[in-house]
Parts: C-alpha cells; structure tokens; sequence
C-alpha cells in the first residue's frame, strides 16, 4: 500500500492546533507530504512550518498535537498562494460540506476514494481543504477537477478541519488496502496546464459571444467539472488549447479577416 502520489492541502487554516492535529493525522495513515496556504508565517524561512497568529505559543500547540507525527510538520511545504501548492498536482480535488449549484457534483469520499487510489499510480494527486470558518470558496474550486464531501447528518454538517483531514485520509487508506483494479490509470495534464487552457477557453468564448463577459463562471464551472470528470492528456490539452487560440483569434479579428478575403478572392492560410 502507498499513497505517496497524495498531498493534502490546507488552505488558510485559521489554528495551528488544527495544523499539528492534520499532520498526526496524515502520519497514521501513512501519508507524509503536507502542505499549508497562508499569508500569516512568523518564520523568516517561507516554506517551512507556518503558525497561525504569529506566536511562539502558537508553534508549541502545533508541535504538541502532532505528537509523534513532528516530522510531517516540520517538512510541511509552505505556499502563499493555492495555485502554488498545486503546480505539480496533475489531479486536485476540493473537499466541500456545503451544497450549491457548483458543489453538485460533490462525491461522498467512501465512493470516491478507490478510483483517486487508482488514479494516484499514474498522477499526482491533491486533496484540498479550506479554512475551519468557511470551507472553500466559489474561486478556490475553480481550481479543482472534483469534488468530494464527508456525509454527515444535516443538522449539523461542519466538521472539524483536522477530523476532516483525518477522515479522508483513512478512506484512502482503505481504498489503497484493496486489491488494485486491473485497468491501470492514464497520466493526466498538470493542473496548472489544465487551469491556464480554461481561463483561455473562457476568453475565446467571450470574445465569440457564448458567454457573458459579466458572469462567464456559470457554464465554465460545468466544463471544468466534465473535464474533470474525463481528465486530459497532454495531447488532449494541446488540442483544446489550439481551438481557444483559434476561436480567440476568430472572436477578436479573426471574423472580418476571413470576411475580407472572401470578398477579394484572396485564398485562405
């Protein structure tokens, strides 16, 4: 069993006790590549251990709810920002309580986890999380290519981050226990790569009119969430690339240069 391919990502988590209790999580399940998203870092050396309200105090609590896990917080990679902490990740999946018209799709873990594990052989994956007050908002998941949930009963739907983190990281470590599936999983584009041709398909589908300058999120939360559901090869990105460049070309200048060159006669390049 090996889950070396999953970082989990802590997005701007409010109390370093919920950092050292995330990393005594980790640890249990025999993961170790922890990453934290946060402007606030007392350390002078930026990427290692940050701590909430900058505190000497706050670092000790870190240190004493990790426990025996003090290795997977010290070696914790610090980021100012997510698309940072997920340049390297090929597959990146938000977690979410809440529900809404883009956290449809949301997967409970249970049922998600064997195919992540799956996919985990052949890409890099990311579980994010979002600060204790809020969760991740509408723009973080823009990042993401899935979604998953932890069923919960509806009264009270909010977990803890560090209960959330260790509830998730359990669920693959049963999924990883499995026998593995025959089929093997195919390498996906790196989701920087994969982000960067979105926010250029939004653009070139602006410039032809398919979607509102004002509000193009609406039908560009569904693409990403079909995408995300096939995942893209790198051949595949490349192609989806070359149409937003030529529907972008079109959209801007593209229409009455085709236009003119019908009406001179001029052949087409």
């Amino acid at each position: 069993m090996a889950l070396d391919n999953f970082a989990f990502v802590l997005f701007r988590p409010k109390s370093a006790g919920n950092i050292g209790a995330s990393a005594r999580a980790l640890k249990n399940m025999g993961i170790s590549d922890l990453r934290i998203v946060t402007d606030e870092c007392r350390r002078p050396n930026v990427g290692r251990n940050p701590w909430p309200q900058q505190s000497a105090r706050s670092e000790n609590v870190a240190e004493i709810m990790a426990v025996h896990a003090r290795d997977v917080l010290a070696t914790a990679r610090i980021h100012s920002d997510l698309r940072a902490a997920l340049d390297d990740r090929t597959v990146v999946v938000g977690t979410t309580a809440r529900k809404g018209l883009y956290r449809s799709e949301a997967r409970p873990i249970r049922t998600a986890a064997p195919e992540l594990v799956r996919l985990s052989s052949t890409n890099r994956v990311a579980i994010v999380f979002g600060p204790e007050d809020c969760g991740l908002t509408n723009e973080e998941l823009k990042l993401c290519q899935r979604l998953i949930t932890i069923p919960t009963a509806p009264e009270y739907p909010s977990l803890n981050l560090a209960q959330a983190v260790m509830i998730m990281a359990y669920e693959l470590m049963l999924a990883a226990s499995a026998p593995p599936e025959v089929q093997a999983a195919e390498r996906w584009a790196l989701s920087a790569e994969v982000n960067a041709m979105l926010e250029r398909m939004a653009k070139a589908l602006v410039a032809i009119g398919f979607l509102p300058a004002d509000n193009p999120d609406h039908i560009m939360f569904a693409l990403r969430a079909i995408l995300g559901r096939a995942g893209l090869r790198p051949r595949e990105l490349d192609i989806l690339n070359g149409i937003a460049r030529q529907i972008l070309w079109f959209g801007e200048n593209g229409r009455e240069i085709l236009q003119r060159k019908r009406e001179t006669g001029e052949k087409f390049r």
